[in-house]
C-alpha cells in the first residue's frame, strides 16, 4: 500500500510537469518546492526585488482541457502535441504597471517528447487576450518558451521559465504553478491520457 501511494503521488507531481512544459510556457508542478516555481524577481536600485507585474488565478477553460496527441502513457516517451486553452482570473499587479488586466484568455500549443512521467525537447507557444474588470480588450501577449531539460517526477527538476516576447508586458519573466484535477489512473490504461484539466496560478515578474 505504501508503495502504491509514493507511485501515485509521483505520477501527479510528474504529470503537472509535462503538463506545464507542454502546455504553458510554464507550468511547474506543485508540491514541497512550490517556492522555486515562481519566476526570479527582478531586483531594485537598493537590491530589493520588485513586486511582479502581474499575478492571475488559473484554470482550465470548460470545454478546453489541455489535449495530448498522441496520449500520454507511462511508458517510453515520444513525440506529442499538445494544445488547450487557460482563464486567466482575479487579476492583481503587486507594483501597479498592469493594473488595467482584470482577466485574460490564454490560449496555447507545444511540443516535447513525452510520458506521464518526463517531458524533454519542450517548445511552446501562447497568446494571451487581456480584458478589464468591465470585460473590455486591453491587448494582448505572446508567450514562448524551449527548453531541452527534462521534467521528471521530482519537483526538483521540473522549473522551467519563459517569457512574454511581444505585445502587453513584453519581456517579462513568466512562471506557473498548477494541480491536475484529472484521474492520472489514465496513464496506465491502454488508452493512455488524452487530456488535462488543472488550476493554479500564473505570474508575470
Amino acid at each position: 500500500m505504501i508503495r502504491r501511494s509514493r507511485s501515485g503521488h509521483l505520477r501527479r507531481l510528474a504529470i503537472a510537469t509535462v503538463t506545464a512544459g507542454l502546455a504553458v510556457p510554464l507550468l511547474a508542478s506543485a508540491g514541497s518546492a512550490q517556492a522555486t516555481r515562481t519566476p526570479a524577481a527582478r531586483t531594485g536600485t537598493l537590491g530589493a526585488p520588485d513586486p511582479a507585474t502581474l499575478i492571475c488565478a488559473m484554470r482550465t477553460a470548460p470545454k478546453f482541457p489541455i489535449t495530448f496527441t498522441p496520449p500520454l502513457r507511462d511508458a517510453a516517451a515520444q513525440p506529442t502535441e499538445a494544445r488547450g486553452v487557460m482563464l486567466l482570473e482575479r487579476c492583481s499587479s503587486p507594483n501597479g504597471k498592469a493594473a488595467d488586466i482584470a482577466s485574460g484568455r490564454l490560449e496555447i500549443t507545444g511540443s516535447a517528447a513525452a510520458s506521464c512521467r518526463s517531458a524533454t525537447n519542450v517548445r511552446g507557444t501562447g497568446t494571451v487576450t487581456w480584458q478589464d474588470a468591465q470585460g473590455k480588450s486591453v491587448g494582448t501577449s505572446k508567450l514562448t518558451t524551449e527548453s531541452s531539460q527534462t521534467a521528471g517526477s521530482s519537483p526538483t527538476d521540473s522549473l522551467l521559465s519563459g517569457s512574454v516576447s511581444s505585445g502587453r508586458l513584453s519581456g517579462r519573466q513568466v512562471g506557473a504553478m498548477a494541480t491536475p484535477t484529472t484521474d492520472l489512473g489514465q496513464c496506465t490504461s491502454p488508452s493512455g491520457l488524452s487530456e488535462l484539466s488543472g488550476a493554479g496560478r500564473l505570474s508575470f515578474a
